[in-house]
């Protein structure tokens, strides 16, 4: 029976080792100036070496009127101010993110301004469920967004089954 109850706990501890990171889910941003939607935003795991880091890409952008305009099967918009002028579609924007479970956020990332093509250091934190913060930073200045969460439900039909599994960010300074 001993030998059983150990068997049980230590699968238990090895299957929590592997749980999701927090935040892998997807969100959307919100334009500053008029805000209204702008884009939808894929958080992701990846490997980084032995460690797992949090990573994002941007999977669909929205229109002036606030509908969905472009997704990963149809992106249109280049990102002129990035390295390689990539679609703004399919563009990883934050990488290299680590979980600090003493402060349960995360840090020691970079975000991208993919309009101006900047990148800034990174925190990303959830003060309540259904908002995330990111922050993009120089220093001790910076700018804080808030991204709404979204359920699967809430995705364009092209954009509900999407399997990020062997996605990696292509970091583009």
């Amino acid at each position: 029976m001993k030998i059983f109850a150990l068997s049980v706990l230590g699968i238990g501890l090895s299957t929590g080792a592997f749980a999701a990171m927090p935040f892998v889910g997807t969100y959307q941003t919100i334009d500053d100036e008029t805000n209204l939607p702008k884009s939808i935003v894929q958080l992701y795991e990846y490997k980084d070496g032995n460690d797992s880091a949090l990573a994002g890409r941007i999977i669909a952008l929205y229109d002036e009127k606030g509908n969905v305009s472009e997704t990963l099967s149809n992106p249109v918009k280049v990102a002129d101010k990035v390295s390689g002028s990539p679609k703004y579609v399919g563009l990883d924007i934050i990488w290299e993110m680590e979980w600090d479970s003493e402060d349960s956020e995360y840090k020691d990332g970079k975000i991208m301004d993919p309009k101006k093509g900047s990148v800034y250091s990174s925190v990303i934190w959830q003060d309540d469920k259904d908002k995330l913060r990111v922050r993009g930073k120089i220093g001790p200045f910076g700018r804080t967004q808030t991204w709404n969460v979204l359920n699967v439900s809430d995705l364009p039909a092209d954009l509900q089954n999407i399997d990020t599994a062997n996605w990696k960010p292509v970091i583009r300074k």
